[in-house]
This record gives C-alpha cells, structure tokens and sequence, in this order.
C-alpha cells in the first residue's frame, strides 16, 4: 500500500530552508556589529558619558583635548577670526571581549544655528582583553568655532574585526 502522503524528510524541507536562511541572516547581523548614534554637548572641560557596548566592546565615554583657552578663544576674536586649533576627541574603549574589535566613531559639530562645522571620522582596532584603550579622533577647526559650538552628534558602530 502507498500513501499520497509525503514522507518526513520532503515536508521538512521547506522549512529546514526557511530555518537555516534565518540562522544565516541573524548570523550575519551578529557579525556586523552594532550602531549607537547620540547628540551630546561638547564636552569642554570634562566626560561625557557614553556606555555603548556590542560583543565585548564598550565606548565608556568621550573628552576633549587641547581645548582653547579663553585667552586663545579671545586672540582669535579679536586679531584672526580664521584662527584654527586642533581639538582631539578621545574615546574612553575596552574590550573584555576574546578576539579584536573593530570601532568606527564619526563626530559631527555644530554651531548654535544647527550648521555642521567640522566633521571627522576614525577606524581602530580595540585589542581582546584590554581595558583601557583610546580612538582619538582629530579635528582641526576653528577656534572660534570650536568656542561656540553648541553640541556634537555622534556615531559608533562596532563590530568584530574580520
């Protein structure tokens, strides 16, 4: 006697398929990592806080180096408005993680009428088990416009390092 019916190993097929496209498909998200995007005000003279984390790596936070003082910000108002600085954007990372980790960190300044004055971006590397680790970003800016920015957007994406 033979059934019209279809044996186990056909109708579970379709779904393995569906199982193992999925499996792929999350997979491939794991692997790329994680995005973290925020708005802070610039940090002047101290941290500001951050916490994103993504498969071991974490941005603890952000400070600023080599920051005008008010007598350089004032020089520059007074005698060069086209006076430019070079302001260092230190990101705080660790990596508790068992392999590498790749960080990819964009910062965007704006002025107080919501105009994008300086943007710069870097890709580093976060070696496994380090704890306290820096991506510095440079920035080479006006003074002026550094002085006056009001708050700058923030982009991280971290991912493993392939």
């Amino acid at each position: 006697m033979t059934s019209d019916r279809p044996t186990g190993r056909t109708a579970l097929r379709p779904a393995s398929r569906a199982l193992g496209a999925a499996c792929i498909a999350l997979c491939a998200a794991a692997a790329s990592g994680a995005t973290f995007e925020g708005t802070i005000r610039v940090p002047r003279t101290g941290r500001a806080a951050l916490g994103w984390s993504a498969g071991g790596c974490t941005v603890r936070g952000v400070s600023l180096r080599n920051y005008p003082s008010a007598e350089d910000i004032q020089k520059a108002r007074r005698e060069d408005p086209d006076d430019k600085s070079w302001v260092w954007w230190d990101f705080h990372v660790e990596n508790r993680g068992t392999s590498k980790c790749k960080i990819n960190v964009t910062v965007d300044v704006y002025d107080r009428n919501g105009k994008i004055v300086k943007s710069s971006d870097k890709t580093d590397t976060v070696d496994d088990h380090k704890m306290d680790d820096n991506i510095r970003v440079s920035t080479r800016m006006r003074t002026i416009d550094i002085a006056e920015a009001a708050k700058a957007h923030l982009r991280v994406e971290i991912g493993p390092k392939n």
